[in-house]
């Protein structure tokens, strides 16, 4: 049996109508990143004795009409698209072309088709829907259609936990499937299926990679998301981590390791427990996390210095103190100011991320916000348009006010297109939200001091042409 998983190009989905509330011409600077979803799903299978190969679109450069025909050249008996909420219309529409030059069953997984199971499934293209983690609801489709067609395979799949699938014109969902409670069980991302040279962080070496180390976060962000991995925190061992990052720096000879866990510091002893067992191992390598600006101390700091850390990134959303209470960040200001005094005094560089647009904030309120971020003085920081996503509270408290007069996000799902994406707030014009994110993202470029500081940190050309880019964007580009 032979199995393929692709990865719709992020960059390229977003020109389909949809909008994620991102500076298109700043965000597209920030880096490339694998998409270690279908990394763990390639590991299963070939742990199991199944061919399985990757598309990543975006980091190979593939146009539509090219992935055809290396989906024609491979010619598996399986394919699987992974799909967020922002690329689900260009998976989609890549599975209608698939399904118009060979006859293959095709597996829709990720966040957007976890939530809307069976809107996704009502499209002739998409023959099953995995719900939540992957790992183990693929492989056991793939057992099934070894040995049978997908037409008579009603009994088996009726077993599977986790799935939506189609028979005979009617749509089952199975029951839903539990966590996996021990990540150690499951084997190292298949990073060597990728080409690992075309993936680049912000300001870190090359070659570089993402790991993720935990599963789930515990915290409660009004406008996040917790699918597909809940609110319980589950963690991989702290041998694990140091396994994994001394296979990709001896192994892989990755340079650099970006950590893509919701939060990474949510329990300080695990933490200095990796950083004793990367010194004993003497592992010598560069890396960046974000976290929360709670969860961290001087202390914690000067370890993740010592361990490598070059770059710490905080979700700060906004500098208002009732509209951080409003989001349930669960944090202050004056924690806020905190942690980039200490990051900096250790000797890190700072990310800040913020939202503007969130629910009932007004312009005033956005005025803090941009104070904050003179005063915090962060490296770098990014301003996005809140947008209501699929799943998370604030978009359900649209629905249920009727501030959002439809589930917008369920009618795109099923009609396969998009149209204007809804905001959260709805006090200040949508315009003028832009104009104020815009602003804010400008505001690092037209300080003297901090660019000729910027571009002295610098080790990489292509990081050099990416801060002059979004230096030149930022300053003269009427629109982000």
């Amino acid at each position: 049996m032979k199995v393929l998983l692709i990865a719709p190009p992020i960059r390229e989905s977003l020109l389909s109508g949809l909008d994620d509330g991102m500076p298109k011409k700043i965000a597209k600077e920030f880096g490339l990143y694998p998409h270690l979803g279908i990394c763990y799903i390639a590991a299963v299978l070939r742990e199991n004795n199944i061919g399985v190969k990757i598309i990543d679109i975006e980091a190979e450069r593939l146009s539509k009409s090219q992935v055809i025909a290396k989906i024609r050249e491979i010619n598996p008996d399986i394919i699987g698209i992974t799909s967020m909420t922002f690329t689900f219309l260009y998976a989609l529409n890549l599975a209608k072309e698939i399904k118009l030059n060979l006859s293959v069953p095709i597996v829709f997984g990720g966040n957007h088709v976890s939530i809307y199971p069976r809107e996704a499934i009502s499209h002739d293209c998409i023959d099953i829907v995995v719900i939540g983690e992957g790992e183990r609801t693929f492989f056991e489709i793939t057992q099934v259609l070894k040995n049978k067609k997908i037409n008579d395979a009603y009994n088996d799949f009726v077993r599977i936990k986790g799935i939506v699938f189609k028979n005979k014109g009617e749509i089952f969902a199975t029951e839903s499937r539990e966590f996996i409670s021990n990540l150690d069980e499951l084997p190292f991302p298949a990073w060597d299926m990728l080409k690992i040279n075309r993936y680049y962080g912000c300001n870190l070496p090359v070659p570089h990679m993402t790991m993720i180390t935990a599963r789930g976060c515990p915290y409660n962000c009004f406008f996040c998301s917790k699918v597909p991995w809940g609110r319980t925190f589950r963690c991989h061992s702290a041998k694990r981590v140091v396994d994994e990052i001394e296979y990709l720096v001896n192994t892989l000879g990755i340079k650099a390791i970006d950590f893509f866990d919701d939060t990474f510091i949510v329990n300080q002893d695990r933490i200095r427990e990796i950083a004793e067992l990367i010194e004993e191992r003497k592992i010598h390598f560069e890396f960046e996390i974000t976290t929360r600006v709670n969860n961290i101390n001087k202390e914690i700091l000067n370890e993740l210095k010592t361990m490598g850390c070059k770059t710490i990134a905080f979700g700060v959303e906004s500098g208002d103190p009732e509209i951080l209470k409003k989001l349930d960040k669960g944090i202050t200001v004056e924690q806020i100011k905190k942690a980039f005094k200490w990051a900096k005094e250790v000797g890190l560089n700072t990310v800040g991320f913020f939202l503007v647009g969130n629910p009932t904030e007004t312009a005033c309120e956005i005025r803090n916000t941009i104070r904050l971020i003179k005063e915090i003085d962060a490296d770098y920081f990014i301003a996005n348009v809140l947008m209501p996503y699929p799943g998370s509270r604030l978009y359900s408290d649209m629905l249920s006010s009727g501030k959002l007069k439809e589930d917008y996000w369920r009618r795109v799902t099923l009609e396969g297109q998009a149209s204007l994406t809804p905001i959260a707030n709805d006090k200040i014009p949508r315009k003028k939200l832009i104009k104020m994110r815009n602003h804010i993202n400008r505001l690092p470029y037209l300080r003297l001091r901090s660019n000729v500081f910027k571009f002295r940190k610098l080790k990489l050309i292509h990081d050099f042409k990416r801060s002059l880019t979004t230096l030149i964007t930022s300053c003269f580009g009427s629109d982000l």
